[in-house]
């Protein structure tokens, strides 16, 4: 398993001196004093290049972040379907902006005393790159004051049931398990099919609570790289198809039972996404300009191959906080503000049947985000075509913007006549 970075005490807590918990998103101290929880930014040691052209795409890659005003809010809320936005709760430090990632990613350098271009290792592709694992968050009103999650809740059980019926959906990538699935999540797609199907819902649900507690109770092995990732990612999706059975369709003592287990679902995330966000490849990647032989395409294959893990953990992430923080709210009236993730938001990556389409669509338009925040609309919605963008950033946007708001871009950019002159 990769190393997982240690958090250091809060900066308010190291500054009086006193023991400070580490509990995320606040410590207990900070929150019995009812002031900020602010913890440093861990630093991880990179690797150095003395290769000049390779600082020039680094430099390049930092300016391709792009300036955007935001509308939209985190998903915390407040009632079992229509939550009013004063209600919330936002107790984390917010950074004053949330941007889109745009990337030159696939231009590397060409050797001057050849005519063709040549292979380079980079130290980060951009799908690995540190700014675009920081959490999101973004201080803007919401688009919307009233949010009806119940369609969120649905879209989510529509995605699992996709996932039963085709071996994938919006968050699981379609050859993310072409090979085979790990048994415990084998578990637990047998369990929601079987909950789909003709069999007894409580006979099943009762199955789902047995082995959830089976699943936590198991050893994780200490394995590293991509199969480490791969491990964690199998185990938080078996998690969380036992608990969004529970949470919402459980008995009171099943549903009080799921509710046990979404403290460890979340850490679990949290590792899992840590593991993701250290792992740097087995060996660099080497990255190109273009495919001209067979070692160059064996190399895109390979980046395509960490995308469709990185980018699952990512849109596996978003989906089980937005869940987590749903039910919480339904339950409590409030959740904790977590930040968003951001995810792959250029149409076609995800359904992308092969490494050379996938490459072609990340090396087009290097106007359209690659990466954009799953909670972020802003100017995005004003400058691009609904069809640019990906069908699930699609879908949360209806969430923090506004259904009605969503449904007239994506009329509008059907339209070459009015394009996106009403944003």
């Amino acid at each position: 398993m990769p190393s997982v970075l240690r958090p250091k005490a809060c900066i308010a807590c190291a500054d009086s001196k006193r023991k400070c918990d580490k509990k995320l998103p606040e410590c207990e101290r900070c929150l019995d004093r009812d002031i900020d929880c602010v913890y440093p930014q861990l630093k991880r040691r990179r690797r150095e290049t003395n290769d000049q052209h390779n600082q020039d795409i680094d430099t390049d890659v930092f300016s391709n972040y792009v300036n955007a005003h935001t509308l939209g809010d985190d998903l915390d809320f407040a009632e079992w379907s229509t939550i009013e936005t004063p209600d919330l709760d936002f107790s984390m430090p917010i950074p004053e902006v949330m941007n889109p990632y745009v990337s030159t990613l696939l231009t590397f350098g060409i050797n001057s005393s050849s005519q063709h271009p040549t292979l380079q290792t980079a130290t980060n592709p951009w799908i690995l790159e540190d700014e675009t694992w920081v959490m999101q968050h973004c201080k803007s009103e919401p688009g919307c004051v009233e949010i009806d999650m119940n369609p969120f809740v649905s879209a989510v059980e529509e995605m699992l049931q996709a996932w039963v019926k085709d071996g994938h959906n919006a968050f699981i990538h379609h050859r993310l398990f072409d090979k085979g699935m790990p048994t415990c999540l084998q578990d637990a797609f047998t369990t929601f099919a079987a909950y789909t199907g003709q069999a007894k819902k409580e006979t099943v649900l009762q199955i789902a609570e047995e082995r959830s507690y089976a699943l936590v109770g198991q050893e994780q092995h200490n394995v590293s790289g991509i199969e480490g990732i791969l491990a964690h990612l199998a185990r938080v999706l078996a998690l969380f198809v036992y608990e969004f059975m529970r949470l919402f369709d459980g008995s009171v003592r099943l549903r009080a039972s799921a509710e046990r287990q979404l403290p460890t679902l979340r850490t679990w995330v949290i590792e899992m996404w840590q593991a993701a966000n250290t792992y740097r490849g087995e060996h660099g990647f080497s990255l190109l300009q273009q495919i001209t032989s067979e070692s160059d395409y064996g190399d895109c294959s390979e980046l395509w191959k960490v995308w469709i893990l990185t980018e699952t953990v990512r849109r596996t992430q978003v989906i089980i906080d937005t869940i987590a923080n749903t039910y919480e709210t339904m339950t409590r009236g409030w959740a904790e503000c977590t930040g968003a993730a951001m995810i792959t938001g250029r149409t076609g990556l995800w359904d992308a049947q092969s490494a050379v389409k996938w490459y072609d669509l990340t090396c087009r338009s290097a106007q359209v985000p690659l990466l954009v925040s799953s909670l972020e609309a802003g100017s995005l919605i004003s400058g691009h075509r609904a069809e640019e963008f990906d069908d699930l950033v699609k879908m949360f946007w209806r969430f923090t913007v506004g259904p009605d708001k969503i449904q007239c871009w994506i009329d509008s950019s059907t339209n070459k006549n009015s394009g996106n002159n009403l944003f």
